[in-house]
């Protein structure tokens, strides 16, 4: 029966994927030439280094051209020189360049190999086919930036006050977004409304990303009133997974993470934090430009309580949760770097602007100088956010608490503070005055060691290079011998040193043999030695004679056996009394009673620091979180890049282009991150509010207004509807810049509710829909797909979590996912993806990404198709329909259809079905749950169930 229904299955996903799942047309728009990702990649990390390091020989104006190769244009780089081409597109293991860099055949640079990193870029750049957008530029080509010219782009002019088009058809004037789409169409005739079949189901994926249940969609089916559809979505933007869905959004555009990335990789244990504050945020209506302060400057703004301080520390963590290499052992290098990655970060984030170009010269193609690079450098130099070390660190505060607990923290670390000033201040004392005794010292590493005895430094307060330990082995047949032949004659204070606790034995046997005979003292170790380490054997005179010795040995002991060192403190005699009265001098009395007492100090405070912290108050989380830098200024302009080769020093501020009479300016003992986060949050910056109302857009409709949605420079897309696009920034502001406002303004709209079947007309007339004459077809993300196979089979987890990483995890390598969580809660590394987010185009971690790829890959098919999560999951949804329908076959494919898609089956697809289960009826339950179980997984394969009509 398993081959039989194996096949059948198969048949059946062939028969039902080639019939009426979904009109395929229009899924994926036509791709620019050079992507933006692509030419970022390659203006950060491509064209530095080459300017660097390889323009000096490789240049058109360069002194002398070494081997004919010309690396200033794509052609010079694409030819190569004298020995052939030197980069081949998608081919690194052919490419010559590579090769040179890798030291394999030349050895270039000259001057030293460059790092693996840069050279895993090169491979990276060609494997990705070696876009380049410099065409025939060549270094000695000057460019000049006009400033008023570069004003008069679209994207840099104020938003401007835009009225709605009159337009003649009644059902297109409710919104003016109807207004401004349907002026554009002309004689295009749009498509007709979706059925509200289809419109509950885009609803509830576009504002929750989770399917609705049948019992909802039928809530809503039967809700005639005229206000059905407003009612549905304000209950939507109220339900905590909206949170959850446009949250996710945000993540992927400030690049988290919940690892470094670089070099060995380490955790960011409390990024989760800022992922669920940015959840919280949306779910709140935190007003965006607020948002944007929060996470560029949080902890310079004012606050009334400690649960906005929270909020506002937190959000700091967007400036540090960049993929960085904290071994850099180049500090300034480093330092650069991590600025370098948030100017990229900020620029296409908030603004639609690709600043990192800018760092190496002036901005190819945008009217963006390199002065204002290092503008903006000079105030995120002016922010403290590295910790020194070998490896380097992030930095972090305390979470703030409530003004109770606070107090009782700031009281308990002031009280311990003090205590640990106090036993400081003793040990000093008593180190002072054991100087002003005569001691010798003798480690164990001088001793003569009979038997076995084993070093450690297990117990960090040994003296010299450590302690020995008898391994509790060997009774009676191990001794540690020492010979004092320094000693000058005179009478001594023996003393043992060694290290406490309950396994050590409780009667050690220590021989002291001098010159008038032996005496053997027994020590027990379980109590911790008189000053610490010291443990005093006794008073006994010495006569430097060669007999004399120290015996510690292990015989007839019941526990570990510790010896680390044996000290001898001289004992002075008072000079008025005779060698055979031996009267100990007064003045040595003295001192050591001042030993002792020092000593039951810092025994008491040592003992009330270790009764305060076993009643201390809650530990207070650590955070990542940005500071103030200690000497705030400006910074030099680097000669091509380059952090050791400084130029001119420059003003901090912002884009001039973009700037305004009304910017902030900053003062000189300050970052200028709270100024920065001013501007860019302005309701006069002609680009935020553009470029954040354009994601709103993309992210309801599948494509923005600007289709560049991270990069609204002169290489991005002009909007199809600048009109629209302003009035949607206006919109926004007006609002309070409030993310739930906008988006049920566009929701509502005609425009958004129109069924996604377009006509023959419309996709010759408007083959990539910028008219919006129908719905766009839309996949659902990585993110939806696997939530939504939870949902259906009644396994997913909808509770907010807050770390997800398992405890004890060191590192991401090799980490297993294990749990059931909604998938913005899944630990999210730069090294390790979720297996089913990965095929289905996660966006790169390591970068920011307004826009994910949607791909169609065999990986995918195969993935639904092989996959055992997916499998267990589809045998989950045939047990949960067989046991809620267990008699109608008929039923339980109709709500199977429900359950999955959101609708009942047409015709064509109930008569497979049925054909399918009849082929495959059995005797067993077993037997029958195989085949529901193969049926509910071709469910899943098929495109209906990945895509949004």
């Amino acid at each position: 029966m398993r081959r039989h229904a194996r096949q059948s299955w198969l048949m059946l996903l062939m028969a039902i994927t080639a019939l009426t799942f979904t009109n395929l047309q229009d899924l994926s728009a036509e791709e620019a030439p050079l992507k933006d990702h692509e030419v970022e990649f390659f203006e950060t990390k491509i064209r530095p280094v080459l300017i660097k390091h390889c323009y000096e020989c490789h240049a058109a104006d360069a002194k002398s051209i070494r081997g004919g190769l010309l690396l200033d244009t794509r052609a010079g780089t694409l030819q190569g020189g004298d020995s052939g081409p030197s980069v081949v597109p998608g081919k690194p293991e052919e490419s010559m360049l590579l090769e040179s860099l890798r030291f394999e055949s030349y050895e270039m640079p000259p001057s030293g190999k460059l790092s693996d990193e840069i050279i895993q870029d090169f491979e990276t750049w060609i494997k990705m086919g070696a876009p380049d957008p410099r065409k025939g530029e060549s270094k000695v080509v000057s460019q000049q930036i006009d400033l008023e010219q570069g004003r008069q782009f679209w994207s840099f002019q104020p938003v401007k006050q835009s009225n709605p088009p009159q337009v003649t058809e009644q059902a297109w004037k409710q919104s003016p977004i109807d207004a401004f789409i349907r002026s554009r169409q002309q004689a295009l005739q749009p498509s007709e409304l979706a059925d509200r079949t289809t419109l509950v189901r885009r609803l509830y994926y576009d504002l929750t990303g989770l399917p609705p249940t049948p019992a909802q969609i039928d809530a809503y089916l039967n809700d005639t009133s005229e206000d059905a559809t407003a009612r549905l979505v304000d209950q939507l933007l109220d339900s905590p997974h909206f949170g959850e869905r446009w949250g996710r959004y945000w993540l992927d555009v400030a690049r988290f993470s919940q690892s470094t990335g670089g070099g060995r990789s380490l955790l960011y244990n409390s990024a989760w934090r800022y992922r669920n504050y940015v959840i919280d945020s949306f779910n709140e209506d935190k007003p965006f430009h607020q948002f944007i302060k929060e996470q560029i400057a949080g902890d310079l703004l004012d606050s009334d309580d400690f649960r906005e301080r929270q909020d506002q520390l937190i959000a700091t963590a967007f400036l540090l949760l960049g993929p960085t290499n904290y071994e850099q052992q180049d500090k300034e290098q480093l330092r650069m770097d991590v600025i370098d990655e948030q100017i990229q970060t900020i620029g296409r984030s908030f603004l639609g602007m690709t600043l990192g170009c800018a760092r190496c010269h002036d901005h190819k193609f945008d009217p963006i100088p390199a002065s204002d690079y290092y503008a903006l450098a000079g105030i995120l130099r002016s922010t403290k956010v590295l910790t020194p070390g070998n490896v380097s660190g992030w930095t972090k505060r305390p979470l703030p608490l409530p003004g109770q607990q606070e107090q009782a923290r700031i009281e308990y670390e002031k009280a311990l503070a003090q205590l640990t000033s106090e036993q400081k201040a003793s040990q000093k004392e008593l180190k002072q005055l054991k100087a002003e005794l005569n001691t010798i010292t003798l480690d164990d590493s001088s001793a003569t060691l009979v038997g076995d005895w084993k070093q450690s430094t297990f117990y960090k307060d040994f003296i010299g290079k450590g302690y020995i330990h008898d391994q509790q082995q060997a009774k009676g047949k191990k001794l540690v011998k020492f010979t004092p032949r320094q000693l000058k004659s005179g009478r001594y204070d023996v003393q043992l040193a060694y290290n406490s606790a309950e396994s050590r034995a409780s009667r050690v046997p220590v021989t002291i043999k001098t010159a008038t005979g032996q005496q053997t003292v027994y020590v027990n170790q379980r109590v911790q030695p008189t000053d610490g380490t010291f443990a005093s054997l006794g008073k006994f005179d010495f006569r430097g004679t060669e007999e004399e010795e120290i015996v510690v040995s292990n015989e007839g002991t019941d526990g570990y056996v510790i010896v680390d060192a044996i000290r001898f403190v001289s004992i002075p005699v008072s000079a008025s009394t005779s060698e055979t009265e031996s009267e100990v001098n007064p003045e040595y009395e003295q001192t050591l009673s001042k030993i002792k007492a020092t000593q039951r100090k810092i025994k008491s405070i040592r003992d009330e620091i270790a009764e305060r912290k076993q009643n201390a108050p809650p530990e207070v989380p650590e955070i990542m979180s940005v500071y103030e830098g200690e000497e705030p200024g400006d910074y030099h302009l680097l000669i091509r890049g380059n952090v050791h080769q400084l130029g001119k020093k420059v003003p901090r501020g912002f884009l001039t282009v973009a700037q305004t009479e009304s910017a902030p300016s900053i003062p000189a003992d300050a970052s200028g991150r709270l100024q920065l986060a001013e501007w860019v949050a302005s309701p006069e910056n002609p680009l935020t509010a553009r470029v954040y109302a354009n994601r709103v857009w993309q992210h309801l409709f599948g494509a923005g207004l600007v289709r560049t949605v991270d990069n609204f420079g002169v290489r991005g897309e002009t909007p199809s509807h600048p009109e629209l696009l302003d009035y949607l920034a206006q919109r926004l502001i007006e609002n309070g810049w409030s993310t739930k406002a906008l988006i049920r303004d566009i929701v509502l709209s005609r425009t958004y509710r129109l069924s996604s079947h377009s006509t023959a007309a419309q996709r010759a007339a408007d083959p990539d829909n910028r008219l919006l004459t129908h719905q766009n077809h839309r996949r659902l993300d990585a993110e939806a797909i696997r939530d939504t196979i939870l949902f259906v089979s009644g396994d997913l987890d909808l509770k907010q979590h807050d770390q997800t990483v398992r405890p004890g995890t060191k590192s991401e390598y090799g980490y297993e996912f294990r749990n059931n969580y909604r998938s913005v809660y899944i630990p999210v590394f730069r090294n390790r993806l979720h297996e089913l987010l990965a095929v289905f185009d996660f966006p790169d971690p390591n970068l920011s990404v307004g826009r994910r790829n949607t791909s169609t890959l065999s990986t995918q098919a195969l993935y639904l198709m092989n996959n055992p999560f997916v499998m267990q999951q589809a045998e989950q949804i045939a047990r949960r329909v067989n046991h809620d329908y267990p008699a109608d076959q008929s039923a339980r494919i109709d709500a199977l259809f429900r359950i999955m898609l959101g609708r009942l089956p047409y015709a064509t697809e109930k008569a497979n079905a049925e054909r399918f289960l009849e082929l495959s009826q059995t005797e067993t339950a077993s037997e029958q749950i195989e085949a529901w179980t193969a049926f509910c997984q071709t469910m899943i394969a098929c495109i209906d169930f990945r895509y949004i009509q």
